[in-house]
C-alpha cells in the first residue's frame, strides 16, 4: 500500500511539472532590460498580476504599472487601452505561472481582436526588484 501510494504521489508531482514546462514553453517573453528600455513608451502597459501575500509583501511596484481591478477579469482591464498596445505581466509566481495564464487568457480569448504584442516579464518582479530597476509606490 505504502509503494503504491508513493508511486502515485510520484506521476502525481511528474504530471504537475510537465503541464508547467508545457503551460510556458510557447510563451512570449521578454527581459527585464528589453523592458527597462521600453519604460517611458506611450503604448506599455504593464501589468502587476501578483496575487496574495506576493503583493502585499512589498509597497512598490514596477515603475508605470498597473494592476487589474479585484473581481475584473485581465480583458476587462485590457481593454481600457488600444489593442495595438504592448502589454507585459508580471509576477512572483515561480516560472512565472501566474503572468503566464493571464497572457494565455487574453491571447486565446481575443485572439482576432488585436492583441498581438503580449510579453511575460521573465523572471517577474524578483529579478526586477534584484536589479535595482525603476519601481514607485503602490
Amino acid at each position: 500500500m505504502k509503494t503504491k501510494l508513493s508511486f502515485l504521489i510520484l506521476i502525481f508531482l511528474m504530471t504537475g511539472l510537465l503541464t508547467t514546462f508545457a503551460f510556458s514553453a510557447d510563451v512570449p517573453m521578454i527581459t527585464k532590460d528589453q523592458l527597462k528600455a521600453m519604460l517611458g513608451s506611450t503604448d506599455l502597459v504593464i501589468l502587476d498580476v501578483r496575487i496574495g501575500s506576493d503583493y502585499f509583501a512589498s509597497d512598490l511596484k514596477i515603475k508605470g504599472a498597473v494592476r487589474p481591478n479585484m473581481g475584473e477579469n485581465i480583458c476587462g482591464t485590457t481593454s481600457k487601452y488600444p489593442r495595438g498596445s504592448t502589454f507585459v505581466f508580471y509576477c512572483a509566481s515561480p516560472n512565472e505561472e501566474r503572468s503566464v495564464m493571464n497572457l494565455k487568457h487574453l491571447t486565446e480569448v481575443h485572439r482576432a481582436d488585436g492583441y498581438t504584442k503580449v510579453y511575460v516579464l521573465k523572471g517577474g518582479w524578483e529579478e526586477w526588484l534584484k536589479a535595482g530597476y525603476p519601481t514607485e509606490k503602490k
